[in-house]
């Protein structure tokens, strides 16, 4: 139950509501509440729940005011390297235990290797890693899997990785922020906790609560991360 209070506090109060703000570059962002997973299924092909792409960002922009979370463009292009990695949607990969912990990490820099990391907690309160390297590139073509860890981590890395997480309080983070660029990294955090989903986009973030899991769930696989963008 500490970790569903943790994400899953409800989030979306009237002052972070995209109509009660301006549209403008400076806007955060929306912060969504988490969905129950019966809510959380994907269309017939796709890895995201469907109501991704339906969910207001809660960003101004000058040609698109308040796009959704997801463009179908964007939920394309993560799906190829996820289905490349041979991962599922997550909550069909939580579903038998989808109280416990489940949190998964797509990591696509524009010319560099992308990579999948993946936490499941175990219903005996252990954990296992599972990560996947592909030999492509993240801002193009996917490639196959080049790399594949699979272990269990051990009680002090699950417990100070849920002392973070505990610390970090994703429940305040938006979903998505406002920026974007040409080049760089999309940094996607997935979380299953309390029978709940949660979905966190980031554009080649340098610090802040999803960079800081995401790098830590990147550094339990203990490979080489350069470059780090």
């Amino acid at each position: 139950m500490l970790l569903a209070s943790v994400f899953f506090l409800t989030a979306c109060n009237e002052g972070d509501s995209a109509e009660s703000s301006p549209f403008d570059f400076d806007f955060r962002g929306a912060i969504v509440e988490p969905v129950a997973l019966a809510d959380a299924s994907a269309d017939a092909g796709k890895i995201f729940p469907a109501f991704l792409e339906t969910t207001p960002r809660g960003c101004g922009f000058p040609a698109i005011k308040n796009p959704s979370l997801l463009d179908e463009n964007s939920s394309d292009w993560y799906t190829s390297h996820l289905k490349a990695a041979k991962e599922r949607p997550l909550p069909d990969l939580a579903a038998a235990t989808p109280e416990q912990l489940h949190i998964r990490f797509l990591w696509l820099r524009s010319f560099d290797h992308p990579m999948v990391v993946r936490i499941d907690e175990q219903a005996n309160g252990g954990a296992v890693i599972e990560a996947k390297r592909l030999s492509g590139e993240g801002g193009y073509e996917p490639g196959e899997i080049a790399e594949h860890l699979n272990r269990e981590l051990t009680p002090t890395e699950f417990r100070e990785f849920k002392a973070l997480l505990g610390r970090s309080r994703l429940s305040n983070e938006p979903a998505a922020k406002c920026d974007a660029g040409m080049d760089g990294a999309q940094w996607i955090l997935e979380v299953v906790a309390g029978g709940k989903y949660a979905f966190f986009e980031r554009w080649t973030p340098e610090k802040g609560v999803v960079h800081d899991v995401a790098l830590e769930m990147l550094t339990l696989t203990g490979w080489d991360l350069k470059p780090l963008y």
